[in-house]
C-alpha cells in the first residue's frame, strides 16, 4: 500500500519535490479530469432528474485531491462548482436565488468535507515518513554506539593487558607490583571519565589531558611546571594512550627526575609541525631540570613508559626519541594529526 502510494504525485511529493515540469503536469492532468467529468455530466444531463448538477464533479474534486494534490483538488473543486452553477443549476447565467444558493452552499460542504478528509491523509502519510525516518535513524545510531563500545571495551582490555604484561616484567616484588598496576589503572579509568564527560562529536583537548594525567603529582598550577602549546582536540583512544604515557613520565619525574627534588620543573610544549614526508604532525616535547643527573638505560633496556610509550606511538605512525642530557631528561614525541582522531582508533599491542 505504502509503495502505491508513493507512484502518486500528490504523496510523492511529501518525501521529494516534484520538478517543475512534473507540477504543471499535475494541474493539465487535473484539468482533464474536470474536462471528462463536465463532459459526461453533460451528456447525461438529458436523462438525469433536476437535483444532480454535481453528480459527476464530487468524484472529479476527490480523485484529483488525492492523486495529484491538495491545490490541484481546490482547482478542480472551483471550476466544477462554477461549471455546475452556471451550466446545470441555472443554464446560461449565474442565478443567486435561494434555492442555487443552498445548493452551491451544499456542494462547498462536500468538497471541502472532501478536501480536508484528503489533507488529513496526506498529513497521515507524511507523519508515518517522518516517524519511520527517524526510527531508521535511531536504529542505526544505536548499531553505531554498540560498535563503538564495542571496540572501545576492546581497546580497554587489551591496554590492560599491556599494562599487567609490562608491570610484570619490571616489578621486584608483589607489593610493586600491586602498587604499579593500581597507578596504572587510576590513569586508565581517569581518562575514560574525561572521554565520558564529553558529549556527541566532542574532543577533548591536549591541554585537558595533560591537567587530567598530572593531577595525582600536584604540580598543575604551581611552579614547578609548565606548560604551553595551541588547543589540539583529540578523542577515543589517543587519549588514553596519552594520558598513560603521561602518567608514567610523571611517576618516573616523581621517583627519579625533576620531581624528586624540591628545586626541580618539568616543561611540556607542544605544536604543530609541517612535514613533507607524512604531514602535519603534534610534537610534545617534555622537559626535566634542577633534578638529579639522569641515568641513560641500558642498551637494549627499558622501562615501562619507555616501552609503552615506543609501542602505541608506533602504532600510530609515531615516532619517539628519548634523550638524557644532564639537565634532565627529555622526551620527544611525534603523532600524525590525522591519527588524533582516528576513524579506526589504534590497539595498544601486547
Amino acid at each position: 500500500m505504502r509503495a502505491f502510494l508513493h507512484r502518486l504525485p500528490a504523496f510523492a511529493s511529501v518525501q521529494e519535490r516534484l520538478s517543475l515540469s512534473g507540477r504543471i503536469g499535475t494541474y493539465v492532468a487535473s484539468i482533464m479530469v474536470f474536462a471528462i467529468a463536465l463532459a459526461i455530466r453533460a451528456w447525461f444531463d438529458p436523462v438525469l432528474p433536476a437535483g444532480f448538477p454535481f453528480l459527476t464533479f464530487f468524484p472529479a474534486v476527490i480523485i484529483c485531491g488525492f492523486v495529484f494534490g491538495l491545490r490541484q483538488g481546490l482547482l478542480v473543486a472551483v471550476l466544477s462548482g462554477l461549471s455546475a452553477w452556471y451550466f446545470f443549476i441555472s443554464p446560461g447565467r449565474f442565478d443567486f436565488t435561494i434555492g442555487t444558493l443552498l445548493a452551491m452552499g451544499l456542494y462547498l460542504f462536500v468538497v471541502a468535507t472532501d478536501l480536508t478528509l484528503v489533507y488529513l491523509i496526506t498529513r497521515a502519510y507524511r507523519q508515518e515518513i517522518t516517524t519511520r525516518e527517524e526510527i531508521q535513524r535511531l536504529a542505526e545510531q544505536q548499531e553505531v554506539m554498540a560498535q563503538e563500545l564495542d571496540h572501545r571495551l576492546k581497546n580497554i582490555f587489551a591496554t590492560i593487558n599491556a599494562i599487567i604484561s609490562l608491570s610484570l616484567k619490571n616489578a621486584s616484588s608483589a607489593d610493586e607490583l600491586a602498587a604499579r598496576l593500581r597507578d596504572r589503572l587510576t590513569a586508565l579509568g581517569r581518562s575514560n571519565l574525561l572521554l565520558r564527560g564529553l558529549r556527541e562529536g566532542e574532543d577533548a583537548s591536549l591541554q585537558s589531558v595533560v591537567f587530567q594525567a598530572l593531577e595525582p603529582f600536584a604540580i598543575v598550577g604551581t611552579a614547578r611546571f609548565s606548560s604551553d602549546g595551541p588547543r589540539v582536540p583529540i578523542g577515543g583512544q589517543t587519549v588514553v594512550v596519552l594520558s598513560l604515557i603521561l602518567h608514567e613520565l610523571g611517576t618516573n619525574a616523581a621517583k627519579y627526575g625533576a620531581l624528586s627534588v624540591p628545586g626541580g620543573h618539568v616543561a611540556l610544549n607542544w605544536s604543530i609541525e609541517a612535514s613533507a614526508d607524512t604531514g602535519e604532525q603534534l610534537v610534545v616535547i617534555w622537559r626535566e631540570s634542577g633534578g638529579p643527573v639522569p641515568t641513560p638505560p641500558l642498551a637494549g633496556a627499558g622501562g615501562f613508559g619507555s616501552t609503552l610509550m615506543k609501542r602505541v606511538i608506533a602504532g600510530v605512525r609515531g615516532q619517539t626519541e628519548m634523550t638524557y642530557p644532564e639537565t634532565g631528561a627529555m622526551i620527544r614525541m611525534t603523532l600524525p594529526v590525522d591519527m588524533l582522531r582516528p576513524t579506526k582508533e589504534p590497539t595498544v599491542e601486547h
